[in-house]
């Protein structure tokens, strides 16, 4: 029998270098070289239900000031919206690399005019990234659950987790030393 003709898709995979291999130190030059992300600059006071990038946007600007409070700040708001510390070790721990294709993920943006009118949140979904950092799930499926992720949150937190994903970190006061503070249960290597 012939054989079956060409698939009209393919899916590229391309693959960071491991995060132990990069110089964080440059690395983190590189990213507060250009603005990866707007962030919020104004101090706020925020709701039980804020969303990941509020909290985080927050105790970025606090940090500045004092980190014992920036860590405070995380370890209160983690209570009620537990995606804070596995956002923050998905970015810290070198031992958790990305298995989805690096660079921006195309994807509709959620267009709902405030946080908690979208469909969920990182709240809800982040016992999901569990699936973005293994092979065991197959690669199509993994992306699909990815964008459908993506698409479903808060626009904002969206944009947050595909730039975590590729190991930038837009937040350059909330540093290790303030997640190992606020979070001291989590191993981070």
């Amino acid at each position: 029998p012939p054989p079956p003709p060409p698939s009209p898709f393919f899916f590229l995979m391309i693959r960071r270098p491991a995060r132990s291999s990069l110089d964080r130190s440059s690395a983190a030059s590189d990213v507060y070289k250009r603005q990866v992300m707007e962030l919020i600059t104004e101090r706020v006071n925020l709701t039980k239900n804020a969303d990941v990038y509020e909290i985080l946007c927050q105790a970025d600007i606090v940090a500045q000031e004092d980190e014992d409070k920036a860590a405070h700040g995380l370890k209160v708001f983690s209570e009620t919206n537990a995606a804070v510390p596995r956002v923050c070790q998905w970015y810290f721990d070198s031992k958790i690399n990305s298995t989805l294709p690096e660079g921006a993920t195309p994807y509709n943006k959620n267009d709902a005019p405030a946080s908690d009118l979208t469909e969920t949140q990182l709240r809800f979904e982040f016992r999901k990234f569990k699936y973005f950092v293994t092979e065991e799930v197959p690669q199509v499926r993994r992306e699909t659950m990815w964008i459908e992720l993506l698409e479903g949150i808060p626009s904002k937190e969206a944009e947050l987790i595909d730039l975590v994903k590729d190991g930038k970190w837009p937040f350059k006061n909330v540093t290790l030393d303030i997640v190992k503070k606020a979070f001291p249960e989590l191993t981070i290597n």
